[in-house]
Order: C-alpha cells, then sequence, then structure tokens
C-alpha cells in the first residue's frame, strides 16, 4: 500500500501505459475504501497526495469520505476549498461535484457543517461555478442541450454539470437547514424553475433535479417559505406532473421501450413532492386550495392510475399509497367533493393497507413465537410456583386484604403474570 501511494505521488503520467497504471491504482484505492470504515481512515491519514486538481484523485477522495460521517463531519475548509476552487482553475468537471455531493450526506444523515461550508464555498465561487442557464441569451442554450442525444449521453458534459449543481444544491438543504435553504432561494428562483420544468423539451433527468430541489428548498423546509404556499407556482408544476403522469399511464407495455427515468421521476419525485406540500407543517392556503381543487382531484385520479399499473414495483407502490392517503386526508379535512367513484377507491385502498398492516402483524408475530426459546432462561419466573399460590389462594379466603395488595403487586412485575393479574383481580375483590 506504502509503495503504491509513493507511485501515486512521484509517477509522471504523460506516458499512456503509466495512465493506464495509474487509473487501475486508483481504482484499486477506491475498492480498498468501499465499505470499510477503517481503510477510509487509513488512507484519510495521505489526503495530501490527493488534494490535486485530477479527476481520478477526485474520484478517490469521494471514496475515502463516502459514508463515513465522522470523516465527512471532521473535514476541514481547506478540502472544500480545494475542489471549489478545481472548478474555478481547472474547469467544469462533474467529479468535482460528485465529491461535493458525497461530503453533505453520510450513512443516511445530513451533515450540517459540510452543507454550510460547501453552499459558502459555491456562492463565492460566483458564476465560474453556478451555472443555470436563466438570463434571456443562456436559457435557449439548456435546451438545445437537452435535445441534443450527444450531450444528453455525455456523463462529463455541461448538461451533465448543470443537472449535477442542482442535484447539489437541493443536497445542502436536505435536513431542513435554514443558511442553505435561504441562500438557495436567490440563487433559484421559482419562476426559472416553472419555465425549465414545464418547458417541452425538458428532460426527466433535470425534472427530478429541479423538483428534488423545490422540494427541499421551498416545501420540505425549516422556515416558512410563503412564496410556494400564495403564488400559483406550485400549481404549474401540479399541471405540468399530471401530463407526465398520464404519459407514463398511457405508455407502451413493452418494458423493452419504457421510459425508466420518466416512470422513476414520476413515481418517487413527484409522489414525494405532492405529499410533502400538502402534509406540510405550514398550511397550504384554503382559497388557494379551493381556487385550484379541479388540479387537486385529477392528481389523486392520476395517482391511482398509476397505482393500478403493472409495471410499478412494491417500493414505487408504497410511495403512491402515501400521496394518495394524504391527499385523501387533505380532503377530507377541507371538505373537498371528490367523485363517487374515486372515494370509493380511496376507501377500498384504505382498507386494504388496514389489512395489510394486520397481516404482516400476524406473520411477524407467528415468525417470532417459532424462533422464540420454548425453554425458560435461568433465573426467569417459576410459573409452577406461581400457580400454586393461585390456587392456594382461590381455595382459602382467610388472607387479608394487605397480602392481597402484596400479591398483586409482585405478580405486576412480571410478564405472564401480568395477564394472570389483568383476569384475577378483578375476581378478588368480589370473594
Amino acid at each position: 500500500m506504502r509503495c503504491l501511494l509513493v507511485c501515486l505521488s512521484v509517477c509522471p503520467q504523460s506516458d499512456k501505459k503509466m495512465n493506464e497504471i495509474m487509473t487501475l491504482a486508483h481504482v484499486f484505492l477506491q475498492n480498498f475504501c468501499k465499505g470499510n470504515s477503517q481503510n477510509q481512515v487509513l488512507l484519510h491519514k495521505h489526503l495530501n497526495l490527493f488534494l490535486t486538481p485530477g479527476l481520478l484523485e477526485a474520484e478517490t477522495m469521494r471514496y475515502i469520505f463516502m459514508n463515513n460521517f465522522y470523516l465527512c463531519n471532521d473535514i476541514s475548509d481547506r478540502v472544500v476549498h480545494h475542489f471549489v476552487h478545481c472548478i474555478e482553475t481547472h474547469g467544469r468537471h462533474v467529479q468535482y461535484l460528485k465529491f461535493l455531493q458525497t461530503i453533505v450526506k453520510a450513512d443516511g444523515k445530513y451533515v450540517k457543517k459540510c452543507q454550510d461550508k460547501v453552499m459558502t464555498e459555491l456562492v463565492n465561487g460566483g458564476e465560474d461555478v453556478l451555472v443555470f442557464y436563466n438570463d434571456r441569451s443562456s436559457f435557449p442554450v439548456l435546451f438545445q442541450m437537452m435535445c441534443c442525444e450527444r450531450e444528453r449521453g455525455d456523463e462529463g458534459g455541461a448538461l451533465a454539470y448543470h443537472n449535477t449543481l442542482v442535484e447539489l444544491l437541493a443536497a445542502c438543504t436536505e435536513g431542513k437547514n435554514v443558511y442553505t435553504e435561504l441562500k438557495c432561494n436567490s440563487l433559484l428562483p421559482l419562476d426559472d424553475i416553472v419555465k425549465v420544468v414545464t418547458h417541452d423539451d425538458c428532460i426527466a433527468e433535470v425534472k427530478t433535479a429541479y423538483v428534488n430541489f423545490v422540494n427541499h428548498c421551498y416545501v420540505d423546509t425549516e422556515v416558512e417559505m410563503k412564496e410556494i404556499y400564495t403564488s400559483h407556482h406550485i400549481w404549474k408544476l401540479f399541471e405540468n406532473f399530471l401530463v407526465d403522469m398520464a404519459r407514463v399511464c398511457n405508455s407502451t407495455t413493452d418494458r423493452n421501450h419504457a421510459d425508466v427515468p420518466l416512470e422513476r421521476y414520476v413515481t418517487e419525485t413527484v409522489m414525494a413532492i405532492v405529499k410533502g406540500f400538502f402534509s406540510s407543517q405550514f398550511p397550504v392556503n384554503n382559497s388557494n386550495l379551493q381556487t385550484h381543487q379541479p388540479i387537486f382531484i385529477k392528481l389523486l385520479q392520476s395517482s391511482f392510475r398509476i397505482y393500478n399499473c403493472t409495471w410499478i414495483s412494491s417500493a414505487q407502490k408504497n410511495n403512491i399509497e402515501g400521496c394518495i392517503k394524504t391527499l385523501a386526508d387533505v380532503a377530507k379535512a377541507r371538505a373537498i367533493a371528490i367523485p363517487v367513484d374515486l372515494d370509493s377507491q380511496v376507501n377500498t385502498l384504505s382498507l386494504k393497507a388496514h389489512t395489510n398492516v394486520v397481516h404482516r402483524a400476524a406473520k411477524d408475530w407467528r415468525i417470532s413465537a417459532r424462533t422464540r426459546p420454548r425453554k425458560e432462561t435461568l433465573g426467569g419466573p417459576d410459573y409452577k410456583s406461581i400457580i400454586e399460590k393461585l390456587q392456594v389462594m382461590t381455595h382459602t379466603h382467610d388472607y387479608t386484604h394487605t397480602h392481597t395488595e402484596t400479591v398483586l403487586a409482585w405478580m405486576r412485575t412480571h410478564t405472564l403474570q401480568r395477564v394472570i393479574y389483568c383476569v384475577v383481580s378483578r375476581v378478588w375483590w368480589h370473594v
């Protein structure tokens, strides 16, 4: 390992064969770190070797920190600044942004310190780093790239960089971070988001990034973003959701030609923001909801249509069920009249969900009953003596009230005795 690290630091990389060797060396180190926190810590001691503008180094750095909350939480400002500075000086490469994405969330937990550091550095980087195509001259360029098959397939191209940047900003606001939420509001306004998402040429991957950004930056937030609840922007997005929901419902049954990115966008991203918006801690404006009631009902109807599609997975079905339940609860709470057939579908799904919960609980109980040890563990209660004492007490009535209270108190401290206590205590006071 030490020889490999020395080789990485001193070997020239102008030779083609040497480049191949260096690539294999980095792949080895990445696999060395993957899923192994101890190896990550070992390589972390040699971090300076990887703080270069190289893209291979950036990828290896990503594996050093990947899903390691301790290392991410302890990262220095110098490391974060290095990668943002690389974007400014060595070009807009996706690998630099991917590293920043890795450190803001680890082990399913949001690293607030990293979110703040990354956001500060991105803002300081300015236009060299933050590319949004939201002015009059560059807006058409974004859709030209989306229409170009070669650009769509280029994982290191300008479109991929822009999309990854929006994903990174969304990741910086996940987990309700008021500092990054306010920063992102000024960087990517709702007006621009709606223009992009509702455009006819907008592809599913870009929609996913933008709508996910809206969810974390405007809906699932620490402080109320009044614009999302009082303006018509969110309802314009909902209308566009309905178009995409209809597309996936009406698509071909041939799975070889299915639009998987669009299906994933509808069943995951769309369902998440619809559910999040209507179950938010900040109430939806009632008059705004009444005005857009037809859209609300169509969202519920379209959700049921997708739910009944044969291609959805169990995870996607759970997402849709959660969305339907939220919409149904809002309709009931806000006295929104929904069609009779739709109401019947809601009730049927609710009953089915309840039945499934009961069946799962019964199945879990049966499994645990089979695996539970039959013999009593050492030091456990002596049930034979308990029964004998109960027989003596129920056949002789010369015990005192105090003695009865003592026995009942003792029985409450055991598992099986509690059941006996509940039954017997009702009888004793009548003997």
